[in-house]
């Protein structure tokens, strides 16, 4: 009875219970905390490793057909919570040396909406080309390297560029690559043979577009045509295909890359997959696309001064575009 009513024993035996389960309910939640935690950094490893793949297919799809004469060099990819970025370079070769032409950002996962913002704050000087009316101002990337143009071999332009007549302005000393646009559309073959032997043919223009359609988007206003625009295309937003791999060498059988890339993005479930449907219906028809559906349109060659002024007054040469310039060493 006294240990009954022995208030002072029965607090300490109540508060030491209670320390006790607090204890145990600080031990458990730890525990759960770490399992998960540990769970959830493996379920997050294992769906930002799914993304990263499905991304870097998407991406490195895309440089196979897009660009003209250019690779990725380095990339880094930094993986975060159900996403992360890919950092690259890029790089062009120019008469077999390497040019860095940028670097960016490529952000992949679930919780990511990127948008491109190109605002008019941007000097005019590294905008877009998009219709003839712009080729009084040259363009260039973000390192000050020229931009390339082509153009569409059945559309009559109000003027375009022949920058093959600066090369007797342009130092011995310098190599550089050129963007030619021919009068119509060759075979592969065709087309590699019109070419000079003593100039590096490194990228081919692939057409990818219906000439019997109308595929320069018009401005109307009032009823009235008053201008248009996609009459250019740059290096950016054309599609073809490289003659050299990334390590620099001849690449064998390009035109099959080129066809399996638009294949496999045509499968691939992405921003760009009716992009890549409707290059396969473009550029094949109504059978399956294949090598010998390929019409090229025009090709980007590197060299000097000196080679690449063999290319000047060539019949089947409609407009040439001068990009990277750099020195031979």
């Amino acid at each position: 009875m006294d240990n009954l009513f022995n208030t002072e024993k029965m607090t300490k035996t109540m508060k030491k219970a209670q320390r006790c389960a607090t204890w145990k309910t600080i031990i458990i939640t730890f525990c759960v905390i770490i399992v998960t935690s540990f769970a959830g950094k493996i379920a997050n490893d294992v769906i930002t490793g799914f993304l990263q793949s499905h991304a870097q297919n998407y991406f490195y799809t895309l440089h196979q057909v897009e660009g003209a004469n250019e690779f990725i060099g380095t990339t880094r990819n930094y993986p975060g919570i159900l996403g992360g970025e890919m950092h690259y370079k890029t790089f062009k070769y120019i008469e077999g040396k390497i040019v860095p032409t940028g670097d960016d950002t490529f952000g992949y996962g679930f919780l990511r909406d990127e948008v491109l913002y190109e605002g008019s704050s941007s000097p005019v000087p590294f905008g877009t080309s998009n219709s003839d009316e712009d080729l009084d101002v040259q363009r260039y990337n973000e390192l000050g390297q020229r931009e390339m143009l082509f153009f569409y071999p059945f559309l009559n332009y109000k003027k375009t560029r022949n920058d093959l007549a600066l090369l007797p302005k342009i130092g011995d000393d310098k190599i550089m690559e050129i963007a030619l646009s021919f009068d119509k559309g060759y075979t592969m073959q065709e087309a590699l043979t019109k070419l000079p032997k003593n100039v590096t043919t490194t990228w081919l223009w692939v057409k990818d577009v219906d000439e019997a359609a109308d595929n320069t988007g018009k401005i109307v206003e009032n009823g009235k045509v008053k201008g248009s625009y996609n009459l250019l295309r740059t290096e950016q937003d054309v599609y073809g295909f490289s003659l050299l791999n990334a390590n620099g060498d001849e690449e064998e059988n390009p035109a099959e890359l080129f066809v399996r890339a638009i294949s496999s993005g045509t499968r691939q479930k992405s921003s760009l997959q009716d992009e890549y449907k409707r290059l396969e219906k473009e550029i094949g028809g109504a059978d399956s696309l294949s090598v010998k559906d390929l019409v090229i349109y025009g090709a980007v060659v590197t060299g000097n001064t000196k080679t690449l002024a063999s290319l000047q007054n060539l019949d089947f040469i409609k407009a040439s575009s001068i990009g990277v310039i750099t020195d031979k060493y």
